[in-house]
């Protein structure tokens, strides 16, 4: 318990009369200061009970909602206290931020009890910038007596807790036609048996076979022995082209199409580390390649990639500039065309020349960032190779064209789509059912060409979304 300054002022005054009493030999200045010491003491008794009563009878407790959040998320934290009896003198209880969080000032988060008053409660708005686990256990309670002479601040347990999490995607789907794809990225084997990793098949012992091939669970269940042969791994280049345009910035802090796009990223890396596959990553943006590197198959160049995957964000910028039009592939410049036929119009005269002008249509699709990277990887490789191109589904005919232009030049081409419709907010994160049947029709175009397989990459839950609503509609 502390005194206040108007217990020190009028301590003050009452020593200072019984001073001035013992100099002037006089009596009556002395009375005075008995007086105002006495009041002080009873003053002093009366606060004790007080702080004892509020100390017995006040209860509080925290709670946070929701109890789990992301790294720069906020959440409301209620503080409620109450008093068993009513006391005559003012009463503050204050939440106690952990100083990992950024609060809100003192009177937002505190309740305050005016004399008579029993109960109260206060939610205020608080920030998360760090991960961890964030405990709210400390409340404060500042006590003044009614003669305003003394204060006493109490510290009161609570138990509240907050997981913040960092911003990471949350359940990845890679399928093929909203089928999860079961195997790992990244393997890859030959028409050729021997020692190597991938079990191929089994057949009986001849001679010549080591005795460490022998499989030994089928040769005790058929009664004669069988080895276990398995497919030898060939040395694939692995040509990886991440767009990281503005575009892939759709989606909640965190889980943007980029977030998922980088856990594929990171897959296929670790893949090529294990298989000890060289490697080469190109980074594109909106404006062209932000960075590249490889080949290499060093242990320093996987780290090098995974470093820069890990902090590579979004350029700001739209990737298509006002002004700037998409190029249209000659097959629908065709039909568009043919739409034409018969009409004599000013306009229709003015556009039949752009529908058939096929070369620039060649000409726009080759400035583009996607396919001139695509390009560019292909070039470079010299042996059996990989390519991964992981994009989104926004600029159709750039991919489209750029998966064509791998499908001729590389031994294998993987694309990896996350498709806009699961990113954009007016679609709840489950995606319209036309853009659902849109991307799974560009899906499966790309997958008709030679060497390329086409996988969705989104979140698990939209994607469930999407199949509970699909089968709702049938």
């Amino acid at each position: 318990m502390l005194p206040t300054r108007r217990w020190a002022a009028l301590a003050g005054v009452a020593c200072f009369l019984a001073v001035y009493a013992v100099v002037l030999d006089e009596p009556t200045p002395l009375f005075a200061a008995c007086g105002l010491a006495a009041w002080l003491v009873v003053a002093q008794v009366d606060a004790v009970g007080t702080m004892c009563s509020v100390d017995r009878d006040l209860s509080a407790s925290v709670s946070v909602e929701p109890t789990s959040v992301y790294v720069d998320d906020r959440a409301a934290v209620t503080l409620t206290a109450s008093l068993s009896e009513a006391v005559d003198a003012p009463v503050e209880v204050e939440l106690v931020a952990p100083p990992s969080v950024n609060a809100p000032e003192r009177a937002r988060r505190t309740v305050a009890f005016d004399p008579g008053e029993t109960a109260g409660s206060v939610t205020c708005s608080i920030e998360f910038p760090v991960a961890g686990r964030i405990a709210f256990d400390e409340v404060e309670v500042d006590i003044e007596d009614r003669a305003g002479f003394f204060t006493e601040t109490l510290t009161l347990d609570a138990d509240a807790r907050c997981l913040v999490e960092s911003p990471a995607p949350d359940g990845i789907h890679v399928g093929r036609g909203g089928e999860l794809v079961g195997a790992s990225f990244g393997d890859h084997s030959s028409d050729q048996t021997g020692p190597g990793l991938v079990p191929h098949e089994t057949r009986q012992y001849l001679p010549g076979d080591t005795l460490s091939q022998i499989d030994w669970k089928t040769t005790a269940r058929m009664d004669h022995p069988y080895i276990r042969e398995f497919e030898s791994e060939s040395d694939y280049l692995l040509s990886l082209v991440v767009d990281c345009g503005s575009n892939m910035n759709r989606g909640p802090t965190g889980r943007t199409m980029l977030s998922y796009a980088r856990e594929v990223a990171l897959g296929l890396i670790d893949a090529a580390d294990s298989h000890g596959d060289p490697v080469s990553a190109q980074f594109v943006g909106d404006a062209g390649t932000t960075w590249e590197f490889g080949p290499s198959s060093s242990s320093n160049a996987y780290q090098t990639i995974r470093r820069r995957l890990l902090s590579i964000e979004p350029t700001r910028r739209s990737r298509r500039p006002v002004g700037t039009s998409r190029p249209v592939a000659p097959e629908d410049a065709r039909k568009r065309s043919r739409l034409l036929d018969g009409d004599d119009s000013a306009f229709a005269s003015t556009l039949r020349p752009y529908l058939s002008d096929g070369e620039s249509y060649v000409s726009r699709v080759s400035d583009r960032p996607i396919f001139d990277a695509v390009k560019s990887a292909c070039s470079r490789s010299d042996r059996q190779d990989h390519l991964v191109l992981i994009t989104d589904d926004s600029a159709r005919v750039e991919t489209y064209e750029a998966v064509v232009v791998a499908s001729k030049r590389s031994s294998q081409t993987s694309v990896f789509l996350t498709p806009t419709t699961f990113f954009d907010d007016a679609a709840g994160g489950a995606g319209d059912t036309a853009g659902v049947i849109a991307f799974e029709e560009f899906r499966k175009r790309l997958e008709r060409l030679p060497n390329v397989t086409a996988y969705e990459v989104a979140p698990k839950s939209a994607m469930n979304l999407a199949a509970d609503r699909a089968t709702t509609a049938e």
